[in-house]
């Protein structure tokens, strides 16, 4: 096992004036920095930058950081919430450790999701009921990291399913199979 233990600090988000939400940031005793061209090879969409290094990831509505020492989280509900999420993904780091010998370590560079690229998968209807004043403004929030597929209700309805798994593809925003 990697990381055997770990300092959690969750605070108020000061990123967000207006709503309520914690980020947590759990202080590892373990150096991950071998172990993020792994993680970049295992999490979908996961933006890799080795020169810092460090390893972003969006998951549903959380923006994740994996550094050489610590694992950031935000957009947390509840302190609750965030001990279980940071448990999970200090978890993942150790499982994706011990089966590294199984993985091609992955040293790309990857570059976020363009608004256009996720507008085309978007129903088009200019609702208004994600809380934008058109599917294009809501792929805009989407590509940032900023709203999550959840705020379009027209993407649940029936035969919206192929659509929303693309975009949930394109966004990287599912845990990876196989790994929890």
């Amino acid at each position: 096992m990697l990381v055997q233990a770990y300092k959690l600090e969750i605070n108020m988000s000061p990123h967000s004036s207006e709503e309520f939400e914690y980020e947590a940031i759990a202080y590892v005793d373990a150096d991950l920095s071998q172990t993020l061209p792994y993680l970049n090879a295992v999490l979908p969409r996961g933006i890799y930058l080795p020169d810092a290094p460090a390893l972003s990831w969006r998951y549903e509505n959380h923006n994740i950081c994996f550094w050489p020492d610590r694992i950031a989280v935000d957009h947390l509900e509840s302190r609750e919430e965030a001990e279980e999420l940071v448990e999970k993904l200090v978890a993942l780091v150790n499982k994706v450790w011990e089966k590294r010998q199984e993985i091609q370590p992955d040293f790309t560079t990857r570059r976020p999701p363009q608004p256009l690229e996720v507008y085309k998968f978007l129903p088009g209807l200019n609702c208004g009921k994600c809380g934008e004043s058109s599917c294009f403004n809501f792929a805009l929030k989407l590509a940032a990291g900023q709203s999550s597929l959840e705020n379009c209700p027209p993407l649940s309805e029936k035969g919206m399913e192929e659509k929303k798994g693309q975009l949930e593809r394109l966004l990287g925003n599912r845990w990876p199979e196989g790994w929890l």
